[in-house]
């Protein structure tokens, strides 16, 4: 029996140095399996963090385009509003020259025609500058009245226009552009 003794205690020694090793291997392959899961989610965490910061720049990208073009678009009204501010500010020399121009010719001496040809020539060289900066004169006198371009002072019964129609204009309105400038103040006709 000894031999049969030793051959099982051989056989058995083999299965369990074979079970030892599968299970060796098991546990290496589970570590293993355990490791590549591990890795993979890193990999998804570290993708999902390259996603994400793609996404905020793209966001802040956009952001910054917006900005850039909301600051063009103040700076453009800013430069507009200071224009036509500055364009209002001068339409009064602009009517003082047309009422200085005004003034009977055959009253004056020679001297004072003179001086009345300087103003004049002053007056178109202001109506030049004006219009190359896109400001004209509203032509208001028989239109009909529109407050975005009119300013009515008065109502006045009148012959010859309709009802609602500018009659005389008191001071003349400007444009630049398409808008209005400064409305021109009105008598309206009111036949009521």
């Amino acid at each position: 029996m000894n031999e049969e003794e030793t051959k099982v205690n051989q056989e058995t020694s083999e299965t369990e140095a074979v079970k030892e090793d599968v299970v060796n291997t098991a546990d290496e392959a589970t570590a293993a399996e355990t490791e590549v899961a591990e890795a993979e989610a890193e990999q998804g965490r570290d993708d999902s963090a390259l996603q994400e910061a793609q996404d905020r720049y793209l966001r802040l990208q956009a952001d910054f385009a917006n900005f850039k073009k909301r600051s063009a678009n103040e700076r453009l009204q800013l430069t507009e509003l200071v224009k036509s501010e500055v364009l209002l500010s001068i339409l009064p020399v602009l009517d003082n020259f047309e009422r200085a121009l005004q003034t009977p010719q055959d009253e004056l001496t020679e001297e004072m025609k003179s001086f009345v040809a300087g103003y004049d020539m002053i007056y178109k060289q202001l109506v030049e500058v004006l219009a190359k900066e896109g400001v004209t004169k509203m032509e208001a006198l028989g239109k009909p009245f529109d407050p975005l371009y009119h300013q009515a002072v008065m109502r006045i019964a009148h012959e010859e226009y309709a009802d609602d129609t500018v009659a005389e204009v008191l001071q003349n309105g400007y444009l630049i552009g398409e808008k209005t400038l400064r409305p021109a103040m009105v008598k309206v006709v009111f036949n009521g």
